[in-house]
Protein backbone atom coordinates (compact mmCIF):
# COMPACT_ATOMS: atom_id res chain seq x y z
CA UNK A 1 0.00 0.00 0.00
CA UNK A 2 1.14 3.56 -0.75
CA UNK A 3 2.56 5.72 2.03
CA UNK A 4 0.73 8.85 3.15
CA UNK A 5 1.99 12.30 4.16
CA UNK A 6 0.14 14.54 6.58
CA UNK A 7 1.01 18.09 5.56
CA UNK A 8 -0.12 20.69 8.12
CA UNK A 9 -0.48 24.34 7.01
CA UNK A 10 0.07 26.47 10.11
CA UNK A 11 -0.86 30.12 10.74
CA UNK A 12 -1.71 30.46 14.44
CA UNK A 13 -3.01 28.56 17.47
CA UNK A 14 -0.24 26.60 19.17
CA UNK A 15 -2.52 24.77 21.60
CA UNK A 16 -4.68 23.37 18.80
CA UNK A 17 -1.62 22.57 16.68
CA UNK A 18 -0.32 20.41 19.52
CA UNK A 19 -3.55 18.39 19.50
CA UNK A 20 -3.36 18.07 15.72
CA UNK A 21 0.20 16.74 15.83
CA UNK A 22 -0.65 14.37 18.67
CA UNK A 23 -3.40 12.87 16.50
CA UNK A 24 -0.80 12.17 13.80
CA UNK A 25 1.59 10.48 16.22
CA UNK A 26 -1.35 8.46 17.55
CA UNK A 27 -2.10 6.73 14.24
CA UNK A 28 -2.47 2.96 14.56
CA UNK A 29 -0.80 2.52 11.15
CA UNK A 30 2.82 3.73 11.51
CA UNK A 31 3.40 4.05 7.75
CA UNK A 32 3.20 7.82 7.47
CA UNK A 33 5.27 10.95 7.03
CA UNK A 34 4.37 14.41 8.28
CA UNK A 35 5.45 18.01 7.79
CA UNK A 36 4.33 21.35 9.19
CA UNK A 37 4.44 24.21 6.66
CA UNK A 38 4.76 27.27 8.88
CA UNK A 39 3.29 30.47 7.43
CA UNK A 40 3.63 32.36 10.72
CA UNK A 41 6.50 34.20 12.40
CA UNK A 42 6.09 32.45 15.75
CA UNK A 43 9.44 31.07 17.02
CA UNK A 44 7.59 28.60 19.28
CA UNK A 45 6.28 26.48 16.40
CA UNK A 46 9.50 24.62 15.53
CA UNK A 47 10.24 23.50 19.14
CA UNK A 48 6.62 22.33 19.50
CA UNK A 49 6.87 20.24 16.33
CA UNK A 50 10.12 18.69 17.56
CA UNK A 51 8.69 17.91 21.00
CA UNK A 52 5.34 16.43 19.94
CA UNK A 53 6.62 14.80 16.76
CA UNK A 54 9.50 13.01 18.44
CA UNK A 55 11.64 13.40 15.33
CA UNK A 56 9.03 11.99 12.93
CA UNK A 57 7.44 15.30 11.90
CA UNK A 58 9.42 17.66 9.68
CA UNK A 59 9.30 21.42 10.08
CA UNK A 60 9.37 23.79 7.08
CA UNK A 61 9.07 27.54 7.47
CA UNK A 62 7.88 29.38 4.38
CA UNK A 63 10.37 31.95 3.09
CA UNK A 64 7.53 34.48 2.86
CA UNK A 65 3.85 34.48 3.76
CA UNK A 66 1.89 32.47 1.19
CA UNK A 67 -1.65 32.95 2.49
CA UNK A 68 -4.15 30.16 3.01
CA UNK A 69 -4.42 28.72 -0.50
CA UNK A 70 -0.73 29.29 -1.19
CA UNK A 71 0.23 27.35 1.91
CA UNK A 72 -2.20 24.56 1.03
CA UNK A 73 -0.48 24.28 -2.34
CA UNK A 74 2.92 24.33 -0.65
CA UNK A 75 1.73 21.35 1.39
CA UNK A 76 0.86 19.44 -1.77
CA UNK A 77 4.22 20.22 -3.34
CA UNK A 78 6.41 19.40 -0.34
CA UNK A 79 4.90 15.93 0.19
CA UNK A 80 7.14 13.18 -1.21
CA UNK A 81 4.74 10.25 -0.86
CA UNK A 82 2.08 9.04 -3.33
CA UNK A 83 -0.75 10.11 -0.96
CA UNK A 84 -1.08 13.44 0.85
CA UNK A 85 -3.65 14.85 3.24
CA UNK A 86 -3.70 18.55 4.05
CA UNK A 87 -4.47 18.36 7.75
CA UNK A 88 -5.69 21.71 9.07
CA UNK A 89 -3.77 22.83 12.14
CA UNK A 90 -6.90 22.97 14.31
CA UNK A 91 -8.38 19.58 13.39
CA UNK A 92 -7.64 16.04 14.57
CA UNK A 93 -7.29 12.70 12.82
CA UNK A 94 -9.15 9.65 14.00
CA UNK A 95 -6.64 6.93 15.04
CA UNK A 96 -7.51 4.80 12.01
CA UNK A 97 -7.34 7.54 9.36
CA UNK A 98 -4.01 6.50 7.81
CA UNK A 99 -4.94 2.82 7.63
CA UNK A 100 -8.38 3.62 6.21
CA UNK A 101 -7.08 5.91 3.46
CA UNK A 102 -4.19 3.68 2.47
CA UNK A 103 -6.47 0.66 2.15
CA UNK A 104 -9.09 2.64 0.19
CA UNK A 105 -6.41 3.99 -2.15
CA UNK A 106 -5.41 0.40 -2.91
CA UNK A 107 -9.03 -0.55 -3.64
CA UNK A 108 -9.51 2.53 -5.86
CA UNK A 109 -6.25 3.04 -7.78
CA UNK A 110 -7.94 5.36 -10.28
CA UNK A 111 -9.33 7.80 -7.70
CA UNK A 112 -7.63 11.19 -7.58
CA UNK A 113 -8.83 11.71 -4.01
CA UNK A 114 -10.64 9.99 -1.17
CA UNK A 115 -12.55 11.46 1.74
CA UNK A 116 -14.25 10.21 4.87
CA UNK A 117 -16.92 11.45 7.23
CA UNK A 118 -16.08 13.66 10.19
CA UNK A 119 -17.14 14.12 13.78
CA UNK A 120 -17.69 17.78 14.66
CA UNK A 121 -15.87 18.95 17.77
CA UNK A 122 -15.63 22.25 19.64
CA UNK A 123 -12.66 24.22 21.04
CA UNK A 124 -12.23 21.68 23.87
CA UNK A 125 -12.24 18.68 21.47
CA UNK A 126 -15.63 17.55 22.78
CA UNK A 127 -18.54 16.72 20.41
CA UNK A 128 -20.18 19.86 19.04
CA UNK A 129 -23.63 20.20 17.48
CA UNK A 130 -23.63 22.02 14.15
CA UNK A 131 -26.89 22.28 12.23
CA UNK A 132 -25.03 23.24 9.06
CA UNK A 133 -23.04 20.01 9.18
CA UNK A 134 -26.16 17.96 9.90
CA UNK A 135 -27.81 19.44 6.80
CA UNK A 136 -24.73 18.87 4.63
CA UNK A 137 -24.65 15.20 5.60
CA UNK A 138 -28.19 14.82 4.28
CA UNK A 139 -26.84 15.51 0.80
CA UNK A 140 -24.47 12.53 0.87
CA UNK A 141 -25.61 10.00 -1.76
CA UNK A 142 -25.10 7.25 0.82
CA UNK A 143 -24.17 7.17 4.49
CA UNK A 144 -23.54 3.41 4.55
CA UNK A 145 -21.69 2.59 1.35
CA UNK A 146 -18.68 3.92 -0.50
CA UNK A 147 -19.60 6.48 -3.13
CA UNK A 148 -17.83 7.36 -6.36
CA UNK A 149 -18.18 10.90 -7.67
CA UNK A 150 -17.43 11.23 -11.36
CA UNK A 151 -18.78 12.85 -14.50
CA UNK A 152 -22.14 14.62 -14.68
CA UNK A 153 -23.81 12.56 -11.89
CA UNK A 154 -20.95 13.34 -9.50
CA UNK A 155 -20.98 17.00 -10.45
CA UNK A 156 -24.72 17.15 -9.89
CA UNK A 157 -24.60 15.91 -6.30
CA UNK A 158 -21.53 17.98 -5.43
CA UNK A 159 -23.15 21.15 -6.76
CA UNK A 160 -26.26 20.52 -4.66
CA UNK A 161 -24.11 20.95 -1.53
CA UNK A 162 -20.42 20.84 -0.75
CA UNK A 163 -20.78 17.92 1.64
CA UNK A 164 -17.08 16.96 1.54
CA UNK A 165 -15.33 18.06 4.73
CA UNK A 166 -12.29 19.47 2.94
CA UNK A 167 -9.47 18.46 5.31
CA UNK A 168 -10.58 14.81 5.20
CA UNK A 169 -9.48 14.66 1.56
CA UNK A 170 -6.52 12.43 0.77
CA UNK A 171 -5.04 13.21 -2.66
CA UNK A 172 -3.15 10.91 -5.03
CA UNK A 173 -0.36 13.10 -6.35
CA UNK A 174 0.22 11.15 -9.55
CA UNK A 175 -3.35 11.86 -10.71
CA UNK A 176 -3.65 15.30 -9.15
CA UNK A 177 -1.00 16.59 -11.54
CA UNK A 178 -0.96 20.37 -11.81
CA UNK A 179 -4.38 20.86 -10.19
CA UNK A 180 -4.09 23.16 -7.17
CA UNK A 181 -6.22 25.26 -4.85
CA UNK A 182 -7.08 28.59 -6.53
CA UNK A 183 -5.19 31.40 -4.78
CA UNK A 184 -7.85 34.01 -5.66
CA UNK A 185 -10.47 32.31 -3.46
CA UNK A 186 -10.72 32.14 0.32
CA UNK A 187 -13.79 30.00 1.02
CA UNK A 188 -14.73 27.96 -2.04
CA UNK A 189 -11.19 26.97 -2.98
CA UNK A 190 -11.74 23.31 -2.00
CA UNK A 191 -15.06 23.26 -3.90
CA UNK A 192 -13.33 24.77 -6.93
CA UNK A 193 -10.65 22.07 -6.74
CA UNK A 194 -12.94 19.06 -6.33
CA UNK A 195 -15.40 20.15 -9.03
CA UNK A 196 -12.47 21.02 -11.27
CA UNK A 197 -11.14 17.50 -10.85
CA UNK A 198 -14.52 16.04 -11.82
CA UNK A 199 -14.64 18.32 -14.86
CA UNK A 200 -11.18 17.03 -15.83
CA UNK A 201 -12.52 13.46 -15.88
CA UNK A 202 -11.17 12.33 -12.52
CA UNK A 203 -13.08 10.44 -9.83
CA UNK A 204 -13.34 11.05 -6.07
CA UNK A 205 -14.29 8.30 -3.62
CA UNK A 206 -16.19 8.87 -0.39
CA UNK A 207 -15.92 6.47 2.54
CA UNK A 208 -18.75 5.91 5.05
CA UNK A 209 -16.44 5.71 8.08
CA UNK A 210 -15.77 8.53 10.57
CA UNK A 211 -12.00 8.92 10.91
CA UNK A 212 -11.66 12.68 11.29
CA UNK A 213 -12.50 15.29 13.92
CA UNK A 214 -13.37 18.68 12.40
CA UNK A 215 -13.21 21.58 14.81
CA UNK A 216 -15.72 24.43 14.93
CA UNK A 217 -14.62 27.51 16.89
CA UNK A 218 -14.76 31.30 16.70
CA UNK A 219 -11.28 31.61 15.14
CA UNK A 220 -12.09 29.04 12.47
CA UNK A 221 -11.66 30.59 8.99
CA UNK A 222 -15.13 29.36 8.01
CA UNK A 223 -16.73 31.19 10.92
CA UNK A 224 -14.88 34.43 10.16
CA UNK A 225 -15.84 34.37 6.48
CA UNK A 226 -19.45 33.56 7.40
CA UNK A 227 -19.66 36.49 9.81
CA UNK A 228 -18.55 38.93 7.12
CA UNK A 229 -20.79 37.27 4.46
CA UNK A 230 -17.68 36.85 2.29
CA UNK A 231 -18.34 33.12 2.02
CA UNK A 232 -21.84 33.60 0.64
CA UNK A 233 -20.64 36.04 -2.02
CA UNK A 234 -17.92 33.60 -3.05
CA UNK A 235 -20.40 30.72 -3.17
CA UNK A 236 -22.78 32.78 -5.30
CA UNK A 237 -20.00 33.67 -7.75
CA UNK A 238 -18.90 30.03 -7.81
CA UNK A 239 -22.41 28.94 -8.81
CA UNK A 240 -22.48 31.59 -11.55
CA UNK A 241 -19.26 30.17 -13.01
CA UNK A 242 -20.44 26.57 -12.71
CA UNK A 243 -23.72 27.39 -14.45
CA UNK A 244 -21.80 28.62 -17.50
CA UNK A 245 -19.55 25.55 -17.52
CA UNK A 246 -22.51 23.19 -17.15
CA UNK A 247 -24.40 24.82 -20.01
CA UNK A 248 -21.32 24.55 -22.23
CA UNK A 249 -21.24 20.80 -21.56
CA UNK A 250 -24.96 20.32 -21.97
CA UNK A 251 -25.39 19.35 -18.30
CA UNK A 252 -28.75 21.05 -17.92
CA UNK A 253 -29.61 19.69 -14.46
CA UNK A 254 -26.24 20.88 -13.13
CA UNK A 255 -26.93 24.28 -14.64
CA UNK A 256 -30.34 24.44 -12.94
CA UNK A 257 -28.83 23.54 -9.57
CA UNK A 258 -26.19 26.22 -9.98
CA UNK A 259 -28.78 28.80 -11.00
CA UNK A 260 -31.01 28.10 -7.97
CA UNK A 261 -28.18 28.46 -5.41
CA UNK A 262 -30.53 26.72 -2.99
CA UNK A 263 -28.01 25.71 -0.33
CA UNK A 264 -26.56 29.23 -0.18
CA UNK A 265 -29.99 30.80 0.23
CA UNK A 266 -30.94 28.32 2.94
CA UNK A 267 -27.78 29.08 4.87
CA UNK A 268 -28.22 32.85 4.56
CA UNK A 269 -31.84 32.57 5.72
CA UNK A 270 -30.82 30.40 8.68
CA UNK A 271 -28.07 32.82 9.72
CA UNK A 272 -30.44 35.79 9.46
CA UNK A 273 -33.05 34.03 11.60
CA UNK A 274 -30.40 33.03 14.12
CA UNK A 275 -29.26 36.66 14.38
CA UNK A 276 -32.85 37.85 14.84
CA UNK A 277 -33.43 35.37 17.67
CA UNK A 278 -30.32 36.72 19.37
CA UNK A 279 -31.62 40.29 18.83
CA UNK A 280 -28.66 41.04 16.57
CA UNK A 281 -30.80 43.19 14.31
CA UNK A 282 -28.04 44.64 12.17
CA UNK A 283 -26.71 41.19 11.23
CA UNK A 284 -30.25 39.93 10.62
CA UNK A 285 -31.00 42.86 8.31
CA UNK A 286 -27.75 42.28 6.39
CA UNK A 287 -28.78 38.67 5.92
CA UNK A 288 -32.22 39.60 4.61
CA UNK A 289 -30.72 42.07 2.14
CA UNK A 290 -28.29 39.43 0.87
CA UNK A 291 -31.12 36.89 0.55
CA UNK A 292 -33.11 39.34 -1.56
CA UNK A 293 -30.08 39.99 -3.74
CA UNK A 294 -29.44 36.26 -4.25
CA UNK A 295 -33.08 35.68 -5.17
CA UNK A 296 -33.15 38.20 -8.01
Amino acid sequence: MDEITFAVPYYSGLELLERTLASIVGQRDPTWSAVVCDDSDDPAVEPLVARVGGGRIRYARNASSLGMAGNFNRCLEIAETPLVTILHADDELGPGYAATMRAAATRHPDAVALFCRAEIIGPDSQPWFSLADVVKRRFLPSSRDEIVLEGEPGMRVLLAANFIVAPTLCFRKSLLGAHRFPTNRRFVMDWELTTGLLLAGESIVGLPVVEFRYRRHADNATERLTKTQHRFLEESEFYDRMRVVALERGWEECARIAERKRIVKLNVAYRALKSAVRLQWRDAARGVRLLVELSR
